[in-house]
């Protein structure tokens, strides 16, 4: 398979990713389980649909190099999945748990909500135009992503311990700020090896 239809098969999946975090966004910010279930249900799809094409490209004997830069993006990729699932899962612990988080906890989710999105955009278009600064871009989403959430930890930290925060609900905070992280750098770490 040529580089051409493996960029633009990375493209379509990485759309749809795109979709799936909005839903996450909206489920988790209305409270709605449904629409977080949904958007499970739409990544678990994707990660199926693509399966067949990545088993049979592992066991083709003779690879292409593009073919072999696809395989080797695979753990990014894996990794970006299993961490968007266990967002989505973090959102849902929330939701069911009853926990409240503090106006200010919400605002600092959803800003660094809108960064990861805006780095995932990032990463989806490069994925096809290749650009120089587009690459840059998103290696400094991702230090921009990590320096707010270091600095709202922090806030946080001070919160819990003057009370404004309870513990049950910092364990899911915390979660939801670690795994944003993780996924954010796997998206830099992706259009490094890109």
């Amino acid at each position: 398979m040529e580089e051409k239809e493996l960029n633009q098969k990375l493209y379509d999946m990485f759309k749809e990713m795109l979709l799936v975090l909005e839903d996450a966004k909206v489920g988790f910010f209305t409270q709605n389980q449904t629409i977080l279930t949904e958007a499970e249900t739409k990544l678990t799809a994707i990660l199926t649909s693509n399966l067949p094409f990545t088993e049979d490209l592992v066991k083709k004997e003779r690879k292409t190099d593009a073919e072999k830069k696809y395989l080797n993006l695979l753990p990014q990729l894996q990794l970006m999945a299993v961490n968007i699932r266990n967002l989505i899962n973090e959102k849902k612990k929330k939701i069911e748990s009853h926990l409240l988080f503090t106006d200010k906890a919400m605002n600092e989710i959803r800003e660094l909500y809108t960064l990861l999105q805006g780095q995932f955009q990032d990463a989806t278009d490069y994925i096809l135009t290749k650009n120089f600064h587009l690459r840059m871009h998103i290696k400094t989403g991702m230090e921009s992503l990590f320096k707010k959430a270091d600095e709202y930890v922090t806030g946080h930290e001070t919160r819990l311990i003057t009370g404004l925060c309870m513990p049950k609900a910092s364990y899911s905070y915390i979660a939801l700020v670690d795994t944003m992280k993780t996924v954010s750098r796997e998206l830099a770490s992706f259009s490094e090896k890109l």
